[in-house]
């Protein structure tokens, strides 16, 4: 009896050993794709832009709903609209859907207004991480409509890759143990938006140009006129304070200088330079040393129109 038993036991041991381990489930591929109708605004102030795509998913997986669980990251969804689901001639569920979205992000301001942006569209499922789901691109028919444009934009390019986003949270699921992890597909579809060449300048800094064209003139003025001198500085001051209220109207609150933002500092210190010049200039005209002002305007200006050229190269480089 004895002996039965421990030959039992010693079968149950050599299954458990010898038996087959079971195969991890492979994840479900899904198939997905975007052909963005329109980029219908780009606002720089808000950080946002509004996007109008259709979006499909093909998969064999009879239990998956891609259509119904996937997200757009960082994006607001205003509408859906044009459901389509049908069973494919292969057998694959095909399903999909128009979406008018609004995607925040954080600009790089750093050119303005000579910037380019990436406009990414990034699409993640919110039910199943990448162990059961996974996204596969559909190179074939995926695309960017031609008419695709935003007043002073053009948009082109069209990229897309497949990305496995961590996430370092169980979002206390303890059932997961510490230090437990989320790994998530992702779809990320890349446009670029390019400026329409440089008018976009040309209207930010043409009235600094102005201010700094009305401060080089006090050097042309006699010092005896020494209101209309002190005049046309302090105009030259407020014409630039204007232009510096509108480009900031355009931007949003940004912890570092644009290239507007130094071009208003430089017509500033230009500003700056002809106040002092001035000032110089009617302190020699009252000590009776008419020789030396009149050389100040002359040296000023030459030197004036040329440093300030030299300078805007600078900041605009």
């Amino acid at each position: 009896m004895k002996l039965l038993q421990r030959s039992g036991l010693f079968l149950v041991c050599a299954l458990l050993v010898f038996a087959p381990r079971r195969a991890h489930a492979e994840p479900n591929r899904i198939t997905v794709g975007i052909y963005v109708n329109q980029v219908s605004s780009l606002d720089l102030k808000a950080n946002t832009f509004t996007v109008d795509f259709w979006i499909w998913f093909r998969s064999v997986a009879k239990s998956a709903s891609p259509l119904d669980s996937f997200e757009v990251v960082g994006a607001r969804i205003n509408a859906k609209s044009n459901v389509i689901k049908k069973v494919l001639p292969d057998g694959q569920d095909y399903a999909a859907v128009r979406v008018n979205a609004t995607i925040y992000r954080k600009w790089d301001l750093h050119r303005y207004p000579f910037d380019d942006h990436p406009l990414e569209l990034v699409i993640e499922d919110g039910d199943l991480d990448a162990s059961r789901s996974v996204y596969v691109a559909d190179v074939t028919n995926q695309g960017l409509d031609p008419d695709v444009g935003v007043a002073g934009w053009s948009i082109d390019g069209f990229e897309h890759a497949l990305v496995d986003h961590v996430y370092p949270s169980s979002y206390g699921d303890t059932s997961l143990g510490t230090n437990a992890e989320g790994h998530f597909s992702r779809y990320v579809l890349r446009l670029q938006a390019r400026r329409h060449g440089s008018s976009r300048f040309l209207k930010i800094a043409l009235p600094l140009f102005v201010s700094v064209l009305a401060a080089w003139c006090a050097f042309f003025i006699r010092p005896k006129d020494a209101s209309p001198r002190i005049g046309v500085a302090v105009g030259a001051l407020f014409a630039a304070a204007a232009g510096t209220v509108a480009i900031n109207n355009q931007l949003p609150e940004i912890d570092y200088a644009t290239m507007a933002d130094r071009t208003v500092f430089l017509t500033f210190t230009m500003i700056g330079l002809s106040l002092v010049a001035s000032v110089l200039v009617l302190s020699l005209n009252y000590a009776g040393r008419e020789a030396a002002h009149r050389r100040v305007d002359k040296v000023g200006a030459v030197l004036f129109p040329a440093l300030f050229a030299v300078l805007l190269v600078w900041v605009v480089r």
